[in-house]
């Protein structure tokens, strides 16, 4: 116990948290000794006050993945539907660009994942995306963003008329990514270092075949996620997706045995960065709280929450007090958020957009690539 108080007054050191005026006793109404030291940090985050000169200054890097996809999840194969929401997401994005410079005071850079599967063959060919958006790809490569693929396991089935997720199917796994990665080099003339696999979907099979092929950053994961069979209601698989509840909550090497393990005395190239999550406040429900330790265990139960920025979040579970939680579960903190192109994506996550930015470390977040939030972390070891 001594331990674990020291490390989160380490972490509320190291996000200026530690300096505060008096705090309201009231957040001793939590079920725990846990959520009551939580809730202090969160109270300490809203209130602040201007840092002494001796307080470090830690940067919180920020990774914003846009996920590039056609607006529906079931592609008409016979008159595929125009990516208007990718446009709009354009637009969006480059507005918002400034915004955020403004905040935090370093330049902005975004991490776009491309669609390349057997789902875009019909609007032409597999990179039809980079075909048709090529001016879009080059604003934001010279804007310093990081370009990688998003694959899906989608398999067309004639007889049906539909569309099947075929996780069960390695080799035609195999296949999708080898298309997506291979598409990119030769659209792009280089490697893809960056990969999320669609639907938060992976095994360690793809994942060392991926690792074969380039890619050095793995964004897919969802900490505390369960195993559904399927991806939505509705859809078909032929495979369930991965138990996400046991894995690490920070960036690490994965074993070559199990991609959910981080690896010990390895020289391998790939890092899993998992997408950040948080934890619910649940009152005063015992139960509650020791199924979640059960479910995630004791490391990972206060990050079993992804932070998904189209849902609405509200109290006293709000945007910026998951954001808190968060950061506060973390010593090296960082965020790593995603998002999809759709048509109303100001609608979707403007209301987040607008939480992350008027937060009380919003200056100290740096929007950067995957290798740069990495090489960030590293330093501060």
């Amino acid at each position: 116990m001594r331990r674990m108080f020291s490390s989160s007054m380490k972490n509320a050191t190291l996000l200026g948290l530690d300096k505060h005026p008096p705090i309201d006793r009231s957040f001793f109404y939590a079920s725990s000794c846990e959520n009551a030291y939580q809730c202090r940090l969160e109270s300490d985050a809203r209130r602040r006050v201007q840092r002494g000169p001796t307080t470090p200054v830690t940067t919180i890097p920020v990774i914003l993945c846009v996920d590039v996809e056609p607006d529906p999840r079931s592609v008409n194969r016979d008159t595929p539907e125009p990516l208007v929401g990718y446009e709009l997401t354009q637009s969006y994005l480059r507005n918002l660009r400034p915004r955020i410079e403004a905040v935090t005071g370093s330049p902005v850079h975004y991490s776009w994942f491309l669609r390349i599967d057997a789902q875009m063959e019909p609007y032409g060919n597999a990179t039809w995306i980079m075909d048709r958006y090529g001016a879009h790809l080059e604003e934001i490569q010279h804007a310093g963003d990081e370009i990688g693929v998003h694959p899906h396991a989608y398999r067309w089935l004639e007889d049906e008329r539909s569309w099947l997720h075929d996780f069960g199917n390695q080799s035609w796994v195999d296949h999708c990514l080898t298309m997506s990665v291979e598409g990119f080099a030769k659209a792009f003339g280089r490697p893809c270092l960056s990969l999320r696999f669609g639907d938060r979907w992976m095994n360690t099979a793809t994942l060392n075949l991926a690792e074969r092929m380039g890619v050095r950053f793995d964004l897919t994961t969802e900490p505390g996620t369960l195993p559904y069979p399927t991806p939505m209601p509705g859809e078909r698989a032929s495979g369930p997706l991965p138990d996400y509840r046991r894995m690490p909550r920070i960036p690490y090497t994965p074993s070559p045995s199990n991609f959910l393990v981080a690896a010990r005395r390895t020289q391998r190239s790939i890092r899993i960065v998992p997408l950040t999550s948080s934890y619910l406040r649940l009152g005063f429900h015992p139960r509650q709280y020791f199924w979640r330790v059960r479910e995630n265990g004791f490391r990972g139960r206060r990050q079993n929450t992804p932070l998904y920025m189209w849902e609405s979040w509200p109290a006293p579970n709000s945007f910026d007090r998951m954001i808190d939680r968060a950061l506060g579960a973390q010593r090296r903190p960082y965020l790593a958020l995603a998002i999809r192109t759709r048509k109303d994506i100001s609608l979707a996550i403007g209301q987040r957009i607008d939480a992350l930015l008027a937060h009380p470390l919003a200056s100290r977040l740096r929007f950067c690539t995957p290798a740069e939030a990495l090489a960030e972390l590293e330093r501060r070891q």
